[in-house]
């Protein structure tokens, strides 16, 4: 669980520090969070039974969230014709991981995407692996762990630490101070993760070989196991979507241009599945 909560930490960052002011900076980034979570947690909305409602950060910049686990979610829902609401909070976290996203089902609350799934599969009775092998589960399986577990890290300490632009920072109106203490901390963090461990040459070159394994694989293929999208596809492209288009002044970008199919990939799910994905994103990251 330690890393899930850097994970939240990293992306939420930012917007947390700009809303609750810089006097409260170490209670945000080390322990208050929490507290000013449940003081926010007011005036919700209620939803009719059998509602789908995914709590999550606001719109990105860029992207429909700066969390790719909020877009594996959505994306997956809009595969399969699953009606949604979704709630946008900065502060409102599950009260089981203090996490986010997370469903929100009839009054009860499952964080995690890969439980919110295999909660709603049982629920609304269908197969999350609905017309693959079991070759194929397995594959898929092996490249969305590469993707959410490897991958994701290289990309977080890329937007957050390593851009010397401070591009992310920038985006939300951080002062130069506050960014400079934040990277201090996230670097600590990410350094007892494991991968701050090793030099930007070296992080780099761990991306580059995880989207080369990933675009060997897919080739020239429309998806990832052909012309249907799938579960692995919403997971693979949440995180793709974040290095494509919110790496800020990263070397991310640059990264995943190395590789054209892996870059029209993401054109492509992005077209199916997001008709309205420039309506989806706002410059300020705070819908």
């Amino acid at each position: 669980m330690a890393l899930s909560k850097v994970t939240d930490m990293i992306a939420d960052l930012p917007v947390s520090v700009k809303t609750v002011g810089g006097a409260v900076f170490a209670g945000v980034v080390l322990a208050t969070v929490w507290t000013v979570r449940k003081a926010r947690q007011t005036n919700r909305k209620l939803y009719p039974k059998d509602t789908i409602v995914i709590h999550q950060m606001g719109r990105g910049p860029y992207v429909p969230s700066l969390t790719p686990f909020a877009i594996k979610l959505e994306t997956y829902f809009r595969m399969e014709g699953i009606p949604y609401e979704v709630e946008h909070s900065w502060y409102r976290r599950s009260k089981k991981t203090g996490k986010i996203p997370f469903l929100e089902y009839n009054g009860e609350e499952i964080p995690d995407s890969e439980f919110i799934l295999e909660f709603l599969s049982k629920e609304k009775n269908f197969d999350l692996n609905r017309g693959l092998t079991e070759e194929q589960i397995g594959i898929g399986r092996a490249f969305q762990k590469m993707a959410e577990e490897n991958t994701y890290w290289c990309f977080v300490i890329d937007r957050w630490v390593l851009d010397n632009t401070n591009g992310g920072w920038e985006v939300f109106g951080i002062s130069s101070l506050m960014t400079r203490l934040l990277k201090r901390s996230a670097r600590k963090m990410l350094y007892q993760h494991g991968i701050g461990r090793y030099s930007p040459e070296e992080i780099r070159y761990i991306m580059s070989e995880v989207l080369k394994s990933l675009s060997f694989y897919l080739g020239s293929k429309k998806f990832l196991f052909g012309e249907k999208a799938c579960k692995f596809d919403c997971a693979i492209f949440g995180i793709l979507a974040e290095i494509r288009w919110a790496s800020f002044g990263g070397f991310g970008t640059s990264v995943i241009k190395e590789y054209p199919n892996l870059c029209d990939y993401c054109e492509r799910m992005k077209e199916t599945f997001w008709p309205d994905w420039e309506k989806c994103i706002q410059r300020s990251g705070t819908r």
